[in-house]
């Protein structure tokens, strides 16, 4: 019986995670304005045809006027790269604690495979886990502290809530292999599959967090993400 309520416990904390992601995250277009400016066309009768006509000495009669064509122009504005200084390096890594943790039991079955990875996990990331778990709705706070708190913080720099917003995409994106691991959690699968599974979500969450922290830390952006930095950039907005 506490079996079933701690798993509907933890359920329920993963769809109202879902429920929060659906309601605050603002739909994905790309960071890019284009301005078009319009092609300028001239009729035949109109004013200025003639002033063209004088210009390029074209006073043949019934002949047709060729009109220079206006370009069209396209300006490409892209959210700035600046790079991060000072404390920043430091501030910006911290909010990847949160889907570090959110998705540290897809990698179980790599920390059997490779003993030195287990250890470093029991010591370090198993503790801040069992914190987390201890209070059901905390990671649901964190996400939104993340999510909401960082858009319009002053005084935070805008590389720092870049990195807020794309930490909560990755933490999004981990809730869907979440909510299915918790559904197939009595059902009798083959190692070889389960194990296929969590691995995989195991290294693409992993290796977006090294990704991000190792960039942060040489004071680079980490926008080379596939759709989550682009999507992490319009929820930072322009300043």
């Amino acid at each position: 019986m506490a079996r079933l309520v701690s798993k509907s416990r933890r359920v329920g904390s993963y769809v109202l995670l879902l429920a929060a992601s659906i309601a605050f995250f603002s739909p994905f277009v790309t960071p890019f304005q284009v301005s078009v400016r319009p092609v300028k066309v001239l009729g035949v009768h109109h004013p200025k045809t003639y002033q063209y006509k004088s210009k390029i000495n074209y006073v043949r009669k019934n002949k047709e006027v060729r009109i220079p064509h206006t370009q069209r122009k396209t300006h490409l504005f892209s959210w700035s790269n600046e790079e991060l200084q000072g404390s920043d390096r430091i501030k910006a890594c911290i909010p990847y604690v949160l889907p570090l943790l959110d998705g540290d039991f897809f990698g179980k079955y790599i920390y059997q495979r490779v003993p030195p990875l287990g250890t470093l996990d029991q010591l370090f990331v198993e503790p801040l886990v069992s914190i987390l778990q201890s209070f059901p709705f905390l990671s649901l706070i964190l996400f939104c502290l993340l999510s909401l708190g960082t858009r319009n913080a002053q005084g935070m720099s805008r590389n720092v809530r870049f990195n807020a917003q794309q930490a909560v995409l990755i933490d999004i994106v981990l809730i869907f292999p979440t909510i299915v691991m918790e559904g197939l959690r009595d059902v009798d699968i083959p190692r070889v599959w389960a194990e296929f599974g969590c691995n995989f979500v195991w290294y693409f969450y992993m290796s977006a967090i090294v990704y991000s922290v190792a960039m942060n830390l040489r004071g680079k952006k980490p926008n080379g993400l596939p759709i989550l930095s682009d999507a992490a950039e319009f929820m930072t907005g322009p300043f």
